[in-house]
Parts: structure tokens; C-alpha cells; sequence
């Protein structure tokens, strides 16, 4: 009864597809030819699914899904060589212009239509010199284009100031690789007739991206990624390598209700803590609105460490780890480099309604007191706090992680900006060794230290949730033996 309850829905959509389709090729001789100008909404199928498939089957990391299908058609309205060009100029020219208009507060809302401005601009110039050059008419269909264009500039600028030029860059070049496969299949003409003239093929689409996206359990990257893991796991078990698809569709989304994930964040989860006597770093303020702001700026005032993090951030994205107070110029150490005390206010606003509020939509930021690592990790890093990540199902710990920071995170433990993270067994307490995501590697030693990753931890340090700590004084760092809210479970800062 579960399973029709899940897969019941899909399977009735799909009979209703094969339905319509089915009364389609019966009646095809009192429809006539299909109109030639519906051609391109067949591509637009293929092309969906090429981008789909990269993404979700091969493991590509793309600037979105439908935007690489925009481009594509770019391509195809005047040809790939002068559709590539047109993109890399409108994209080199916003990149330009995002660069320049860093040092300013303007919010995205703002920021994004004076890059719109910029691009239509240049693109206007391209247009009249290409009359005179005699190059192809660029007409409206690449108006969207323009647009999608402007918001990649946006968001890999975004990216470069968060985690450096590699993984922006990665996934710049996997974005040109996607948009070249959609173009390559949408402009088959072969297999695009075929769609057009046999109804039954666009059940077969739909099935085959419900099919996919509910039964690939591994992609490709991931297969590569863990071959070394799945090899020694051949003689026992090789299905006890996680992958993400697997996590996401058979545990995060059937356990936890899309509703009750929406309403949880940061703040949120730090509440339920301090509620129920849990060491977590003690909520300085919740940056909200201008008002909150001033309050930001009567604490920095008085306060040489904290830390400011976006409530519904991930994956360490603008986070912003104030270390101290260099004393003659009164600016702060950051893992951003130097920074003033307006500067520490503007990335908070850049928070809430630029950077992670997307179109404008406004967020909040927490400014949170700092940890600092103390005991069993600490010496196996250079700079931030490295932790003890504890992962639960109904309330059991069921796997573990100890999460490294190194230079290039910035000494933040995040692993999607560089940190290193390592395999803790919870019933020994052995962590054996670690991988570092960016750099796709495994490693015996931290990049920094030269420590093994190789350690143990004392008996019941990952599976006991009941952890207590010492609250500290006002404005001092606490000692790292606390508990810090995730979304999906919590991690220990050892001790």
C-alpha cells in the first residue's frame, strides 16, 4: 500500500500521457502534419533530458538546468561558433562589470539590472559593428540568453569571492560542456523528427526521467570517485557506499517532511538547543533588517570574536569567521583577510539582501559566538575549529565524520569550499583516512600539517549525544565542546 502511495501518482500520470498519446496516433490523419513552428517545444524535450541526465546520471555540477537548455537554443537560432562567441562576450563583459561593482552594497535586486544594463548595452554594440561586419543577425530569441547570461556572471563572481577561481571555474566549463550535448541532440534532426512524428516516444521521455531519477543509485562521478572503496567492499557489502542520490530520495525525503524542512534553519535548531540545555555557541543576533544592522554595528563595536553565517546557508558559503582585533588600525582578522567594521556589517547585509537572496529575495543572517578548537583536533590544523559530525536516524547515531579545516576553506569546515573530511567508525572510535572534495583526492596526511588522518577518538565521543560543556564569559571564544545545529543532525566540537 506504501509503494502505490508513493509510485501510485506517477504511474497514473504516465497513463494519462499514454492515453493522450494514444488518441493522438489514431486520430493523426484528422490532425494533419504537426505545425513546424512546435518543432523547437521537441527539442526542448531532448535537450531537458540531456541536461537532466549530465547532471543527475554522469554527476556534472551545472549553472542550473533549464539555463544551459536557453543557451542551447542560442546556439542552434545562429549557429555554435557564433552562439558560443556571443555568450563567452556577454559573459566576459558582465564578469567585468560584476568585478567592478564588488566594493559596493547594492543588493542583488540592484546589482543584477545594472549588469542587465551592461549586457544589453554590449550587446547592442555587437549588434550595429555586426552590420557593418557583415556577421549573422542577432534577433530577439537571444534576449534570454542575455538575461540567463547576466545571472551566471552574477553567480560566478559570487562563487570566486567565496571559494576562490577552481570550483567556479569547474563549473563554468561543466555548463559549456552541457550546453554543447543540448545542442548536439536537439540540432539531430533524425532523432528530433522521430519525437515529432511518434507520440509514443514522449511517454517513453517522461518514463525514462522518472525511471532515472528514481532508481540510479550511483553516478558515474561517484562510481569513479569510489572505486578504490567499492573494491574493498566487494567481498562484504558494496552497497554500504552512501551516494548522495540514495541519501537524499531514501532517507532525507522519507524521514523528514518537506514542510517541517522548510521551517527549520539555523536559528531554529540553536533555539531547540539552548532549550533543552544543549552547549551550543551562545546567538549573539539575528540580522534581519537596517535596524539589526545598527545593533551589528553596537556589537562589533565591543566584541573582537564571532562569527556571521547565513541562517539558511550551506556547504560554508559567506561565512564569515572573526578571529580578532589588530589593535593600531582597529580592523579585524578574518578568513576574508583584513576587515573593517563596515566592511564586517556589509557582508551581514550582503547576506540578507544580496549574495544568498536570490532575486532579491531577502535573508537573514546569525552572528554567533566563535568556537575555538581545543584537545583531541587541534593540533591537526593551522587555523579554525575542526569537528566531529554526528548523523542520525531517529535519534540513533548511525555514521560519523570529523571535518578538518585547511588554508584553502579558510579555516572554515566546510567540505564544499576545502576542507578535509575523515571516516570516524562509531562503535571503535578509528577515523581512518581523509578526502578532500575540491581537490578530489584521498588523503594519509592533512595538506597543511602534514598530520595522518589516521586517529582515534576516546569510546563514545561520536555515539553519546549527551554532551556538556561550560558556558564562557561575555565575549570570549568558547571551548570547543559543544554541540552545533545542522540541518540534518549535529556535530561535536571535540575537547
Amino acid at each position: 500500500m506504501k509503494t502505490w502511495g508513493r509510485y501510485g501518482p506517477v504511474v497514473l500520470l504516465l497513463a494519462g500521457l499514454a492515453v493522450v498519446t494514444l488518441y493522438l496516433r489514431v486520430n493523426a490523419a484528422a490532425f494533419g502534419p504537426r505545425p513546424a513552428t512546435l518543432r523547437f517545444a521537441f527539442q526542448l524535450m531532448l535537450a531537458g533530458t540531456v541536461i537532466a541526465v549530465l547532471r543527475n546520471e554522469v554527476g556534472f555540477s551545472t549553472f542550473g538546468v533549464f539555463g544551459p537548455v536557453i543557451l542551447a537554443f542560442a546556439w542552434l537560432a545562429v549557429g555554435p561558433v557564433w552562439g558560443f562567441l556571443f555568450v563567452a562576450y556577454v559573459f566576459i563583459v558582465t564578469v567585468a562589470a560584476r568585478s567592478a561593482l564588488t566594493g559596493l552594497d547594492l543588493g542583488t535586486a540592484h546589482r543584477v539590472a545594472t549588469l542587465l544594463v551592461v549586457a544589453i548595452v554590449a550587446v547592442f554594440v555587437m549588434v550595429t559593428v555586426g552590420r557593418v561586419q557583415g556577421t549573422p543577425p542577432f534577433d530577439a530569441v537571444l534576449l534570454f540568453p542575455v538575461v540567463l547570461t547576466t545571472w551566471y556572471a552574477e553567480r560566478f563572481v559570487q562563487g570566486v569571492t567565496a571559494s576562490g577561481w577552481a570550483q567556479p571555474t569547474r563549473r563554468l566549463a561543466l555548463t559549456v560542456v552541457a550546453i554543447s550535448a543540448a545542442y548536439l541532440v536537439a540540432g539531430y534532426d533524425p532523432l528530433v523528427t522521430a519525437v515529432v512524428e511518434n507520440p509514443e516516444l514522449w511517454v517513453v521521455l517522461a518514463g525514462l526521467n522518472v525511471a532515472l531519477g528514481t532508481k540510479t543509485s550511483m553516478r558515474l562521478g561517484e562510481y569513479l570517485r569510489f572505486r578504490t572503496l567499492r573494491r574493498a567492499l566487494a567481498a562484504e557489502n558494496p552497497s554500504d557506499v552512501l551516494t548522495m542520490r540514495v541519501r537524499n530520495r531514501e532517507f532525507i525525503s522519507r524521514y523528514n517532511p518537506a514542510s517541517l524542512l522548510a521551517s527549520y534553519d539555523k536559528v531554529e535548531m540553536k533555539q531547540r538547543f539552548h532549550g533543552l540545555g544543549i552547549p551550543t555557541p551562545e546567538t549573539l543576533l539575528v540580522v534581519a533588517d537596517e535596524t539589526d544592522l545598527a545593533a551589528l554595528r553596537d556589537l562589533v563595536a565591543t566584541r573582537d570574536l564571532f562569527v556571521i553565517k547565513p541562517v539558511d546557508g550551506s556547504g560554508g558559503d559567506r561565512i564569515l569567521v572573526v578571529s580578532g582585533r589588530d589593535a593600531p588600525d582597529g580592523t579585524f582578522t578574518t578568513n576574508r583577510g583584513q576587515l573593517t567594521a563596515e566592511e564586517v556589517v556589509a557582508h551581514a547585509r550582503d547576506i540578507c539582501v544580496g549574495g544568498l537572496a536570490d532575486y532579491g529575495e531577502r535573508s537573514r543572517a546569525v552572528v554567533e559566538e566563535l568556537v575555538t578548537p581545543d584537545g583531541l583536533l587541534a593540533d591537526r590544523v593551522t587555523a579554525g575549529v575542526p569537528d566531529l559530525r554526528v548523523i542520525t536516524l531517529h535519534g540513533y547515531p548511525v555514521m560519523a565524520m570529523a571535518r578538518l579545516p585547511t588554508e584553502e576553506s579558510r579555516g572554515t569546515a566546510n567540505l564544499h569550499v576545502g576542507a578535509v573530511g575523515v571516516a570516524v567508525d562509531i562503535a571503535t572510535g578509528v577515523a581512518s583516512g581523509g578526502y578532500q572534495q575540491t581537490r578530489r583526492a584521498f588523503l594519509d596526511e592533512h595538506p597543511d600539517t602534514g598530520r595522518r588522518s589516521r586517529s582515534r577518538f576516546p569510546t563514545g565521543s561520536a555515539s553519546s549525544l549527551s554532551r556538556r560543556g561550560r558556558p564562557s564569559p561575555p565575549g570570549s571564544a568558547t571551548p570547543a565542546s559543544t554541540w552545533s545545529s545542522t540541518r540534518f543532525g549535529a556535530r561535536w566540537c571535540s575537547k
